[in-house]
């Protein structure tokens, strides 16, 4: 084949023949005329030389062989029965569409040929290498849009799903229809608080007994100290001992650690002796005893850590149920006050913890709700009720639960503890549940708290609750620490717990105000005093 020419534009390249030219320059040289020297010497002729120089054109561009060109004369031979492979499909890839030749650019560059084919230079800064460069690439299918996709199901555990709480049982009191009829579930109501008997003086003779469980060995314990605080899930125990034959009942054996019994004016609590320290001296033993409640069990160094994550709903009382479940331990959600832990559902996925011990998540679930956990003094069960059981701009016209008259308190004093008086606060969920602003009633809601955010506030209904019970916090306060005996079962007030409103009927005037701690001090010479940490709103 012979290349076309081509007309060429104004700004064109042209390849072709370079115009030969020949430059020749001679040089002759004649006889030289005789001249005579001075000195006597003479001229002698010169041998002829050739001074002629000859430029002649050579190949100083060397052709080289492009493996990669395609030549343009006959195209080599190739083995038709090769060029046809088979190839794997693409399921996954993108069509590419490329051409089979090469494309030329635009102008203002061209090429002329002249009938020649084209040889690159050997020094030149340009290259061009005509040819179609093939790559086997696989076939990929045409995707139609239409995609179904497969995966499986989730399972639920749908009978286990109680997003209303727990039932009561129903009553059919009468008969108005063929269908008959129910009656509302009966509300039950707060009891008031047993007045307590005012009195000039009090005449207490305190009973105190101890003893090692289960065999019920008396032990001798000279004081001890019993306290709880409303943020802790057990109540803890300090007491001496003297002796090493007393000890010696309490040290831990081959089945853990030892339990012991208190009664104090018929008030009774059980322990677990962890831990106890000595003090040696001359003639004289002495032991420190550190216990703690049977809800520390559920507890580290006790309880065992897991992880877990819900696929399906799971509401908040069932998951509390699930982690006291083959512990022994049961919840109660006492319904004596204005408000209660309300149940909501969480959805799947939303409740997971990883390396928690089962005290640990029940103490989650409770806080998310603005509740707290008041343990059993003696028995395996724990109460979470909300922390404050009314509100403190409602104390006076709630329900007590305690009455302390002024006649039976032996000390007083005050610390002042201002907070910031928030009446709105934002409560929401993370990945899942509802956002919610909870604003104080008669407020414009102008003073916000930080805002709450966690996993498990999923409902409304909890969201309100934590609300109310964060804006229950703040504002003018004092904790109160009040010193009075402890009355026995039957005589009030008897023991203030954490948790509890309790009215002080002061000479001044009766207030109200919530239990953050109670500590109990019993000593050798039966003298038993209760201190009690009230919180104080103005």
């Amino acid at each position: 084949m012979q290349a076309k020419l081509v007309e060429a534009s104004p700004l064109g390249l042209f390849w072709g023949a370079v115009a030969k030219k020949q430059v020749k320059v001679s040089f002759s040289h004649g006889q030289s005329q005789n001249k005579q020297a001075t000195a006597g010497a003479r001229w002698q002729r010169p041998q002829p030389k050739e001074s002629q120089k000859q430029s002649g054109w050579d190949k100083s561009i060397q052709a080289q062989d492009m493996g990669q060109a395609l030549p343009w004369n006959h195209p080599a031979q190739r083995d038709s029965n090769l060029s046809e492979g088979m190839q794997s499909v693409d399921l996954y890839g993108s069509r590419k569409w490329q051409s089979p030749a090469y494309i030329h650019p635009q102008q203002p560059l061209n090429f002329t040929f002249q009938e020649r084919e084209y040889e690159p230079q050997a020094n030149g800064r340009v290259f061009f290498q005509i040819g179609a460069f093939d790559q086997q690439t696989s076939a990929v299918p045409v995707d139609s849009k239409r995609r179904f996709t497969f995966q499986s199901n989730r399972a639920e555990d749908k009978p286990v799903i109680l997003p209303w709480g727990f039932g009561q049982k129903a009553r059919d009191e009468s008969v108005t229809g063929n269908y008959g009829g129910e009656k509302q579930p009966e509300v039950i109501e707060k009891p008031e608080p047993v007045q307590p008997e005012i009195r000039e003086s009090y005449l207490l003779m305190n009973i105190i007994t101890a003893v090692v469980l289960p065999a019920r060995t008396p032990l001798e314990l000279p004081s001890m100290e019993i306290s709880l605080d409303i943020d802790s899930f057990s109540w803890s125990f300090t007491g001496q001992l003297w002796g090493a034959s007393n000890i010696a009942l309490v040290e831990p054996d081959e089945n853990g650690p030892k339990q012991i019994e208190v009664d104090i004016n018929g008030w009774k609590w059980v322990f677990i002796i962890e831990r106890y320290s000595t003090d040696r001296r001359l003639g004289d033993e002495r032991y420190t005893l550190y216990g703690s409640s049977r809800t520390q069990l559920l507890a580290a160094p006790y309880a065992p850590q897991r992880s877990k994550s819900n696929s399906a709903n799971l509401n908040a009382k069932q998951a509390i149920t699930e982690e006291l479940a083959n512990t022994g331990f049961s919840a109660t959600y006492p319904d004596l006050s204005d408000y209660n832990t309300p149940d909501w559902i969480m959805p799947g996925g939303s409740f997971s913890y990883q390396n928690q011990t089962a005290m640990q998540v029940v103490a989650k679930v409770a806080t998310t709700a603005g509740s707290v956990i008041i343990p059993s003094r003696y028995d395996d069960k724990v109460s979470i009720q909300p922390r404050y059981p009314a509100s403190p701009w409602h104390w006076n016209t709630a329900t007590m639960d305690k009455i302390v008259p002024a006649s039976m308190v032996i000390s007083l004093s005050a610390n002042w503890r201002p907070e910031q008086a928030y009446n709105a606060v934002y409560v929401s969920g993370t990945n899942a549940g509802v956002a919610v602003n909870v604003k104080r009633t008669g407020t414009n809601g102008g003073n916000p708290a930080p805002d709450i955010l966690e996993d498990w506030l999923t409902e409304t209904q909890v969201n309100t609750e934590r609300g109310r019970n964060e804006l229950a916090k703040g504002g003018n306060q004092s904790i109160t620490t009040i010193e009075l005996p402890l009355t026995d079962t039957s005589t009030a007030p008897g023991l203030i717990e954490p948790g509890m409103l309790v009215e002080v009927q002061d000479i001044t005037g009766d207030w109200q105000a919530l239990c953050l701690a109670t500590s109990i001090s019993a000593s050798g010479v039966g003298t038993v005093i209760q201190s009690v940490d009230l919180e104080r709103h103005y």
